[in-house]
């Protein structure tokens, strides 16, 4: 996937005023993670996945919930590439995350997200 960080970070600016809601089926708080996770905000993509995730959670919006997870894990993933505690924590943060996205996926019949998160724990094995 070809990403620019700069048209991602116009759009970051203009969505963040738009944190804590839902617009066209996608928690924003999970496309702000995205987009700070483009631009390099490690930090804030992780905090908007958490919100995202609570916001899912509360409001029952399972398969938002299960593109949360999986969009995270891939964070996660990502910040697990060292050998310090830490990584290991996300590592274990992100295979949990992971099975909750592949389990409502494969409830909800939702199949390009049931491959894309099947595919994950084979980028983890196959990393370290």
């Amino acid at each position: 996937m070809n990403v620019d960080p700069i048209p991602a970070g116009e759009q970051y600016a203009i969505l963040k005023e738009l944190a804590g809601t839902f617009i066209l089926h996608a928690s924003v708080d999970r496309v702000l993670g995205l987009l700070a996770k483009t631009t390099g905000k490690l930090d804030d993509a992780a905090a908007h996945f958490e919100d995202a995730l609570a916001f899912c959670r509360k409001a029952d919006f399972r398969p938002e919930l299960a593109w949360t997870c999986c969009d995270y894990a891939d964070l996660l993933i990502d910040l697990s590439t060292s050998s310090d505690t830490t990584a290991s924590d996300n590592r274990a943060k992100a295979i949990s995350l992971l099975d909750e996205s592949l389990a409502i996926s494969t409830e909800l019949g939702m199949r390009p997200l049931m491959e894309r998160a099947r595919s994950r724990p084979e980028r983890l094995t196959a990393d370290h």
